[in-house]
């Protein structure tokens, strides 16, 4: 090895979608995967629908809804309380600073609106609603929204293989496909 060669350092700008995303890297330290694959899941969601050619194909706050279920699952599943990691993930996703040439902010950013809409749908503990305490005008609509869609027959399964069939680069990465089978094969027990 030459002495003068250097280790390649990551950083901000070498990301590989092209954007921010919200994925914390003191967070992932702190939680290790289940903090990760909660982070990519919403992220590649998010990738999913910046893509899409035509946006009404698919019903209003579609990714809220599918990332919701997704909450769903790490609830009905973790181990061990995910509640102060959903909490430092909603925060952390809310200080973030929003860039004017982005305008929508990060890529994974429905995960706090997915968290709202489970507070109030009583998916997550109500405590987390404090997330939200800062916010004016909270998304209201957003709930009935979310509600309408958790009530659609197999609208899930449909969110779900849209995402499964969907034609991202770089695709999809293995633990969130495997989390969407997932939901196919065992849906959150709010939508059964």
């Amino acid at each position: 090895m030459d002495k003068r060669r250097q280790l390649k350092v990551v950083r901000p700008h070498d990301q590989k979608l092209g954007r921010a995303t919200i994925m914390d890297r003191a967070l992932a330290q702190r939680y290790g995967s289940t903090y990760v694959h909660l982070a990519a899941f919403a992220i590649d969601v998010d990738r999913v629908r910046e893509q899409e050619q035509e946006p009404s194909a698919l019903p209003f706050a579609w990714e809220v809804y599918l990332t919701e279920a997704q909450l769903g699952v790490l609830v009905e599943t973790a181990r061990h309380d995910p509640t102060p990691m959903i909490e430092e993930t909603c925060l952390g996703i809310l200080e973030q600073p929003r860039s004017k040439r982005e305008g929508a902010g990060p890529l994974g950013s429905q995960l706090p609106f997915a968290i709202y809409t489970a507070v109030a749908r009583g998916i997550l503990p109500a405590r987390l609603g404090q997330c939200f305490a800062s916010w004016t005008k909270p998304p209201v609509d957003l709930i009935e929204d979310v509600e309408r869609l958790a009530k659609a027959e197999g609208m899930l399964a449909r969110l779900v293989d849209h995402c499964l069939d969907a034609r991202i680069e770089p695709p999809l990465i293995e633990p969130v496909r495997s989390a969407l089978v997932a939901l196919l094969e065992s849906p959150p027990s709010s939508d059964e």
